[in-house]
């Protein structure tokens, strides 16, 4: 009758016992505790890079529709078709400067076309028999034309007509003038803007009476446009 108290009496203890053992080896609880620690910012955003377009070289200037242009020759002369004088007085090779102004109108195409005024003076060495010199000045003012095309090597065309007056110390070839014309050609090289040099080919002619001095001249000459 006994055995049954006791036996209540171990269980609660083996309980108590299980339990005791249970508390010692169980794992304290603990909670896991997180902390945001905030990273490094964003790099910033890459610079933005613009592209434009590369302009085309801009063209070469253009010649204005009208321009001032004046130019100098400077030539040597042949005279040609002149009768010999009385006392045997001989023409030989001469030279001579012109001065021109005039203004170039563009026509298009390339085409320039310019009409100018000038003056010219051309010196004619002489000498007759006896050894006397007798040199020839002859002077003219003139107006005309020229007309040229192209743009790097240009070719021109002219013509002038005015008034031109020979001077002579022969006794025997008076002092006169009359109409005075001209006529030639050039080749102009224009690689600089505003300014051409070149060379030129003509025929001219004073009608001073008797002895009317005709001549070719050769030469260079060189125009600035402004």
């Amino acid at each position: 009758m006994l055995v049954q108290p006791y036996g209540r009496v171990l269980s609660f203890v083996g309980l108590v016992a299980v339990s005791c053992v249970g508390v010692l080896y169980a794992r304290p609880a603990h909670a896991d505790v997180y902390v945001y620690v905030p990273g490094p910012p964003p790099p910033p955003p890459p610079r933005a890079v613009y592209y434009y377009p590369v302009a085309p070289p801009p063209p070469p200037p253009r010649e204005a529709s009208h321009a001032l242009v004046i130019g100098v020759d400077v030539e040597g002369a042949v005279p040609v078709n002149i009768p010999q004088s009385s006392d045997g007085n001989n023409l030989k090779g001469g030279g001579g400067i012109k001065l021109r102004v005039g203004e170039q109108i563009r026509l298009g195409r390339g085409i320039r076309l310019i009409p100018e005024l000038g003056y010219g003076y051309d010196h004619l060495f002489a000498n007759d028999d006896a050894g006397n010199s007798y040199s020839w000045d002859m002077n003219r003012v003139f107006g005309g034309v020229r007309l040229s095309s192209g743009r790097w090597l240009v070719p021109v065309l002219y013509a002038h007509a005015g008034y031109g007056w020979r001077a002579s110390g022969d006794p025997n070839v008076p002092n006169e003038g009359g109409l005075a014309l001209d006529a030639g050609g050039a080749l102009d090289l224009r690689v600089i803007p505003h300014f051409g040099i070149g060379a030129h080919l003509e025929y001219s002619t004073i009608a001073a009476g008797s002895y009317a001095p005709d001549w070719v001249a050769l030469g260079l000459h060189a125009d600035i446009t402004f």
